[in-house]
Protein backbone atom coordinates (compact mmCIF):
# COMPACT_ATOMS: atom_id res chain seq x y z
CA UNK A 1 0.00 0.00 0.00
CA UNK A 2 0.80 3.25 -0.06
CA UNK A 3 1.47 3.81 3.51
CA UNK A 4 3.95 0.88 3.55
CA UNK A 5 5.95 2.14 0.99
CA UNK A 6 5.57 5.63 2.70
CA UNK A 7 6.51 3.91 5.80
CA UNK A 8 9.61 2.44 4.21
CA UNK A 9 11.11 5.40 2.04
CA UNK A 10 10.15 3.98 -0.85
CA UNK A 11 9.48 6.29 -3.68
CA UNK A 12 8.41 5.88 -7.83
CA UNK A 13 11.27 7.68 -9.54
CA UNK A 14 11.78 8.87 -12.88
CA UNK A 15 15.67 9.85 -12.76
CA UNK A 16 18.55 9.33 -10.20
CA UNK A 17 22.02 10.79 -10.14
CA UNK A 18 25.29 9.09 -10.26
CA UNK A 19 27.97 11.53 -10.21
CA UNK A 20 26.38 14.50 -10.96
CA UNK A 21 25.42 12.39 -13.84
CA UNK A 22 21.73 12.45 -14.36
CA UNK A 23 19.56 9.09 -15.52
CA UNK A 24 16.74 8.56 -16.97
CA UNK A 25 14.39 6.08 -15.68
CA UNK A 26 13.18 3.57 -19.03
CA UNK A 27 10.90 1.83 -16.97
CA UNK A 28 8.86 1.40 -13.56
CA UNK A 29 11.93 2.42 -10.95
CA UNK A 30 11.67 2.84 -7.26
CA UNK A 31 14.32 3.91 -4.67
CA UNK A 32 14.69 2.48 -1.17
CA UNK A 33 16.05 5.60 0.91
CA UNK A 34 18.26 4.84 3.93
CA UNK A 35 19.26 7.94 5.49
CA UNK A 36 21.35 9.66 2.54
CA UNK A 37 22.03 6.61 0.80
CA UNK A 38 19.86 4.78 -1.67
CA UNK A 39 18.82 1.53 -3.34
CA UNK A 40 17.58 2.26 -6.55
CA UNK A 41 15.38 -1.06 -8.07
CA UNK A 42 14.25 -1.38 -11.54
CA UNK A 43 12.22 -4.23 -11.53
CA UNK A 44 11.75 -4.74 -15.12
CA UNK A 45 15.10 -3.71 -16.39
CA UNK A 46 17.35 -6.84 -17.14
CA UNK A 47 20.40 -4.76 -16.96
CA UNK A 48 20.65 -2.49 -14.29
CA UNK A 49 18.16 -3.77 -12.51
CA UNK A 50 19.69 -3.10 -9.17
CA UNK A 51 22.32 0.58 -8.08
CA UNK A 52 23.13 1.21 -5.32
CA UNK A 53 25.14 3.69 -2.79
CA UNK A 54 23.90 1.55 0.68
CA UNK A 55 27.02 0.09 2.82
CA UNK A 56 26.52 -2.99 4.48
CA UNK A 57 25.22 -1.57 8.13
CA UNK A 58 22.59 -0.28 6.51
CA UNK A 59 19.72 -2.73 7.51
CA UNK A 60 16.79 -2.89 5.61
CA UNK A 61 13.30 -2.04 8.02
CA UNK A 62 14.97 -1.43 11.21
CA UNK A 63 13.90 2.01 11.71
CA UNK A 64 11.00 0.43 11.64
CA UNK A 65 10.99 -1.80 14.26
CA UNK A 66 9.13 -1.34 17.46
CA UNK A 67 11.21 -1.06 21.20
CA UNK A 68 10.82 -4.94 21.65
CA UNK A 69 8.26 -7.46 20.79
CA UNK A 70 7.88 -11.03 20.74
CA UNK A 71 9.30 -12.08 17.26
CA UNK A 72 11.38 -10.68 14.55
CA UNK A 73 12.17 -12.19 10.99
CA UNK A 74 14.85 -11.44 9.77
CA UNK A 75 14.35 -12.21 5.71
CA UNK A 76 16.50 -11.14 2.66
CA UNK A 77 14.81 -8.24 1.13
CA UNK A 78 12.87 -4.89 1.61
CA UNK A 79 10.04 -6.71 0.07
CA UNK A 80 10.04 -9.35 2.38
CA UNK A 81 10.06 -6.63 5.50
CA UNK A 82 7.26 -4.97 3.69
CA UNK A 83 4.84 -7.89 3.26
CA UNK A 84 5.93 -9.20 6.95
CA UNK A 85 5.02 -5.93 8.39
CA UNK A 86 1.61 -5.54 6.39
CA UNK A 87 0.65 -8.88 7.40
CA UNK A 88 1.68 -7.55 10.98
CA UNK A 89 4.95 -9.44 11.31
CA UNK A 90 8.36 -7.30 12.81
CA UNK A 91 11.13 -7.70 9.67
CA UNK A 92 14.48 -6.58 9.06
CA UNK A 93 16.74 -7.58 5.77
CA UNK A 94 20.49 -6.93 5.38
CA UNK A 95 21.71 -5.47 2.03
CA UNK A 96 22.51 -8.75 0.82
CA UNK A 97 21.09 -12.00 1.70
CA UNK A 98 24.78 -13.87 1.19
CA UNK A 99 26.15 -11.39 4.01
CA UNK A 100 26.81 -12.51 7.37
CA UNK A 101 25.02 -11.46 10.24
CA UNK A 102 27.21 -9.32 13.24
CA UNK A 103 27.39 -11.17 16.93
CA UNK A 104 26.90 -7.13 17.80
CA UNK A 105 23.72 -7.24 15.73
CA UNK A 106 22.24 -10.78 16.58
CA UNK A 107 22.47 -10.32 20.35
CA UNK A 108 21.18 -6.62 19.83
CA UNK A 109 17.89 -8.16 18.48
CA UNK A 110 18.44 -10.67 20.98
CA UNK A 111 17.97 -8.24 23.93
CA UNK A 112 14.63 -6.27 21.79
CA UNK A 113 12.75 -9.42 20.72
CA UNK A 114 12.09 -13.12 22.50
CA UNK A 115 12.60 -14.71 19.06
CA UNK A 116 14.78 -14.09 16.46
CA UNK A 117 14.15 -16.44 13.37
CA UNK A 118 15.42 -16.31 9.75
CA UNK A 119 12.96 -16.02 7.05
CA UNK A 120 15.56 -16.15 3.86
CA UNK A 121 14.67 -17.64 0.14
CA UNK A 122 13.63 -21.03 0.13
CA UNK A 123 16.63 -21.41 -3.25
CA UNK A 124 19.96 -22.58 -2.65
CA UNK A 125 22.00 -19.54 -1.78
CA UNK A 126 19.38 -18.56 0.68
CA UNK A 127 19.39 -22.10 2.58
CA UNK A 128 22.62 -22.24 2.36
CA UNK A 129 23.00 -18.85 3.96
CA UNK A 130 20.35 -18.95 6.35
CA UNK A 131 21.84 -22.26 7.51
CA UNK A 132 25.35 -21.03 8.35
CA UNK A 133 23.80 -17.90 10.57
CA UNK A 134 21.19 -20.52 12.45
CA UNK A 135 24.11 -22.65 13.27
CA UNK A 136 26.72 -19.58 14.25
CA UNK A 137 23.61 -18.12 16.41
CA UNK A 138 21.28 -20.86 17.13
CA UNK A 139 18.04 -19.41 15.50
CA UNK A 140 15.06 -21.05 14.11
CA UNK A 141 15.07 -21.29 10.59
CA UNK A 142 11.76 -21.25 8.16
CA UNK A 143 11.06 -20.63 4.38
CA UNK A 144 7.86 -21.09 2.34
CA UNK A 145 7.46 -24.68 1.06
CA UNK A 146 9.32 -25.55 -2.47
CA UNK A 147 6.04 -26.99 -3.49
CA UNK A 148 4.52 -23.60 -3.80
CA UNK A 149 6.48 -22.41 -6.74
CA UNK A 150 7.29 -19.20 -4.47
CA UNK A 151 10.55 -18.76 -2.93
CA UNK A 152 9.68 -15.87 -0.52
CA UNK A 153 7.36 -14.04 1.37
CA UNK A 154 6.86 -11.73 -1.34
CA UNK A 155 6.09 -14.00 -3.74
CA UNK A 156 4.05 -16.36 -1.31
CA UNK A 157 1.64 -13.23 -1.05
CA UNK A 158 1.78 -11.86 -4.67
CA UNK A 159 1.33 -15.99 -5.98
CA UNK A 160 -1.14 -16.87 -3.23
CA UNK A 161 -3.00 -12.83 -3.26
CA UNK A 162 -3.29 -12.18 0.00
CA UNK A 163 -1.64 -11.85 3.69
CA UNK A 164 -3.62 -14.47 5.18
CA UNK A 165 -2.28 -17.23 3.56
CA UNK A 166 1.26 -15.76 4.35
CA UNK A 167 -0.53 -15.52 8.47
CA UNK A 168 -0.88 -19.28 8.00
CA UNK A 169 2.71 -20.19 6.62
CA UNK A 170 3.95 -18.15 9.84
CA UNK A 171 1.74 -19.88 12.68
Amino acid sequence: SKKILTTFAVEPISHYWVNANRFSCNTITYAFRFNNRYKIYSPLDQENKWLSNTKKTDVQGYKQLPPTGDKVYITSSLKDVMCLHAAGYNAVALQSETQMLEDKFVNHLKDRFKEVIIFYDNDRPGQEMANKICDKYDLENIFVPIKSDCKDPSDWVSKEGNFNKLKSLLK
